[in-house]
């Protein structure tokens, strides 16, 4: 029996037998997420594979897991019931999920059983600890600084103290924004990117995380969207407002990069022959091909919203997001074809299995890219 059962049955046993019943309100997006069978036609958000194992999540603490390439589906045991927002695999069994309210979510069996790795909390603290130093680092500059950078200085110590106090509160009070993208390089490296330009990462498989947001130029905290990997090596983030930074050294140093774009990016991958591609509002398309030094508009004809993208094993890409927006490149370059898929559904994740079909999520559940093998 489910804990959330137990805890149903010992609350009508009490009220039956006449026993006071004196247990705290607790909210509801704190319960574990109930089992429906609507839970693969609501509201999914994200979507991984690994294998035969296909994973998407959604609303209300809905994750569901497939062990057929997505021809049917089970609904995970879940210990929350706030809305999942991206899911992600990262080896040996081990699944992680980004959650509302700074909930980490993680998994041992691939997906099927959930535990908290973090709440907001968690995060917060791990806030604090990374601001703290960067306080000091700026006093200390602040103290050096000559009369032609003293303003510049005091105005980033400003906002920084001002971020640490917000940091502090939230340890307490917990946050109220939410976690926004889970992701692994391998079995031990990971990112967690979240709004308000949170920023973990973890060198040991998710035991331990540790807040990066202080290596990053993002001084208005800017909520990070995306994160992706070139065939050599170059990391890049993107985010609101045009946030574009990228790591030539493993993410131990970070640099913003002159952004060609003052929209949103709501994702990037790093597509086979080197480049790597964001896209974000109004059908925003921009590729690099030096690393991330510099950006290039892709006319893909297309203006609708951009909010997910994968690149399959075959090297083709497939950006898709708003309004029924399916972009496919079969060559694994920066020309895309409109894909009509026949709807204007709005798809906030993609993957692709391990027999080659592309499965797009969101408002309906999940969808199969239409025709033979995805063409």
């Amino acid at each position: 029996m489910r804990r959330f059962d137990v805890a149903c049955c010992a609350t009508v046993l009490a009220v039956a037998l006449g026993w006071p019943v004196t247990s705290p309100a607790v909210e509801f997006s704190l319960l574990p997420a109930l089992p429906t069978e609507l839970a693969s036609e609501r509201l999914l958000l994200d979507a991984a594979v690994d294998g035969q194992r296909v994973l998407v999540g959604g609303e209300q603490g809905n994750i569901l897991y497939s062990e057929d390439k997505g021809a049917s589906w089970f609904q995970a045991d879940v210990p929350v019931s706030l809305a999942v927002t991206s899911v992600a695999f990262a080896g040996d069994g081990r699944a992680w999920a980004t959650a509302h309210d700074g909930y980490l979510l993680a998994s041992r069996d691939s997906g099927a059983t959930w535990e908290v790795s973090l709440t907001g909390s968690d995060v917060a603290e791990l806030s604090v600890n990374a601001l703290e130093a960067q306080v000091e680092a700026l006093r200390v500059a602040l103290d050096e600084a000559t009369p032609e950078t003293r303003t510049d200085a005091e105005w980033a110590l400003d906002d920084a103290e001002f971020a640490l106090d917000e940091a502090r509160i939230a340890i307490d009070e917990g946050m109220t924004s939410p976690l926004l993208e889970a992701w692994f390089i391998d079995e031990r490296v990971g990112y967690v990117l979240g709004a308000y330009g949170v920023f973990l990462r973890t060198d040991d498989g998710g035991d331990t995380w540790v807040s990066h947001a202080d290596r990053l130029v993002n001084p208005d905290s800017y909520h990070l969207y995306g994160i992706a990997r070139s065939t050599s090596g170059t990391l890049v983030l993107a985010g609101e407002a045009g946030t574009l930074l990228r790591s030539l050294d493993d993410g131990a140093t970070w640099e913003r990069v002159t952004s060609p774009y003052s929209g949103s990016f709501f994702g990037a991958v790093g597509p086979a022959d080197g480049s790597l591609l964001v896209f974000g509002l109004r059908g925003n398309v921009f590729r690099s091909t030096d690393e991330g030094a510099s950006w290039q508009l892709v006319d893909t004809g297309d203006r609708r919203t951009l909010m997910c993208g994968a690149v399959g094993e075959d090297g083709s890409i497939v950006l898709a997001g708003a309004a029924g927006a399916v972009l496919r490149s079969t060559e694994g370059d920066a020309n895309f074809r409109i894909v009509d898929v026949g709807n204007s559904r709005v798809f906030s994740g993609i993957t692709q299995t391990s027999d080659g079909r592309y499965l797009l999520v969101g408002f309906g559940g999940v969808f199969e890219l239409p025709g033979a093998g995805n063409e």
